[in-house]
């Protein structure tokens, strides 16, 4: 059974942000999903040295696939990240708030702001959502995928539609 896209959203606690290495080969991180109330910008938290960081900080990009993977098949949202960086010392309480909004939706303790700070290790990083893609498969009468689609949308579809 297909999950509507508003309630994917809503209901799924990570994201697989996809990043392409120095060589030109793809790498994949699961991360918590964290976005801001207009769904224009995407957030996350990680080390400066681990390899998407490195990625993002050399490219800007990321794509990002949101998916339930309980339910076998359904599709799921892609998003194309462009000036994806470390969020600066001004964009942090910004950047914070989304984060905690976020954590309080899961139920978790809000963090502080020196969570992010020297000299913790943990930054966090933020990236413009370009494109809001929906995802889903066409399965033939044995249940195998024959054709994909993809639907374009906008943020207010996934937020008010």
């Amino acid at each position: 059974m297909k999950m509507p896209e508003k309630e994917l959203l809503k209901s799924i606690r990570h994201m697989a942000l996809s990043t392409v290495n120095e060589d030109g080969t793809p790498h994949n991180t699961p991360l918590f999903l964290i976005y801001n109330e207009d769904l224009t910008q995407l957030y996350w938290g990680s080390h400066p040295s681990s390899l998407h960081s490195k990625n993002i900080h050399r490219t800007g990009q990321g794509y990002v696939v949101v998916f339930d993977s309980k339910v076998w098949g359904q599709g799921g949202l892609y998003l194309t990240i462009k000036n994806a960086h470390m969020v600066t010392e001004d964009e942090l309480p910004e950047a914070l708030r989304v984060h905690n909004n976020a954590r309080k939706r899961w139920g978790k303790d809000p963090l502080e702001t020196s969570y992010y700070q020297e000299p913790n290790p943990q930054k966090m990083y933020v990236g413009d959502i370009d494109k809001i893609e929906v995802y889903n498969v066409v399965r033939d009468k044995d249940g195998l995928v024959c054709e994909e689609t993809r639907k374009q949308i906008g943020p207010k579809d996934l937020l008010y539609g």
